[in-house]
């Protein structure tokens, strides 16, 4: 799971995100990529129905959250290249060491496993679309209750 998607299932619940989903992949569908954003007003007011009502240390926390969460997304596309590059020097030194045949195959296997889960976390994170599209309206939803608030 990608972390826009847990943010939003923790901070509007998952009933909520399913439903946010739905809609974004039925306008999608549907109209396709030009109607997609023209679309996203009915999603935009139910988000703004919903954190209005919250005061302002809730909001500064939500911001909080969401600003960390960036932060992670950032830091998982950013890192991915050293983690990669970390993975073949392993296999390279792994096998240059001219270990025992079986320790030098358990040992690659186990860093392929690594590899494998950096890679899921980093496809899962870099290609989600519709919850990158929902994170951004629920954004700019916290900043004009922040700044409403003020």
């Amino acid at each position: 799971m990608n972390v826009f998607r847990k943010c939003l299932e923790r901070q509007m619940g998952i009933g909520k995100y399913h439903k946010y989903i739905e809609t974004c992949r039925g306008s999608f569908s549907k109209e396709g990529v030009a109607q997609f954003a023209n679309n996203s007003k009915p999603i935009y007011d139910d988000m703004y129905e919903l954190l209005k009502r919250e005061n302002q240390v809730d909001i500064t926390e939500r911001l909080s959250d969401m600003l960390s969460t960036l932060k992670t997304a950032f830091r998982i596309t950013r890192y991915f290249v050293l983690v990669f590059l970390a993975y073949v020097a392993g296999n390279v030194a792994l096998i240059s060491m001219e270990l025992d045949y079986g320790v030098t195959c358990v040992s690659i296997l186990l860093m392929g496993i690594c590899f494998l889960y950096k890679l899921v976390e980093f496809v899962c994170n870099k290609y989600c679309v519709m919850d990158a599209y929902l994170f951004m309206i629920y954004k700019s939803v916290l900043e004009k209750i922040a700044k409403e608030s003020l």
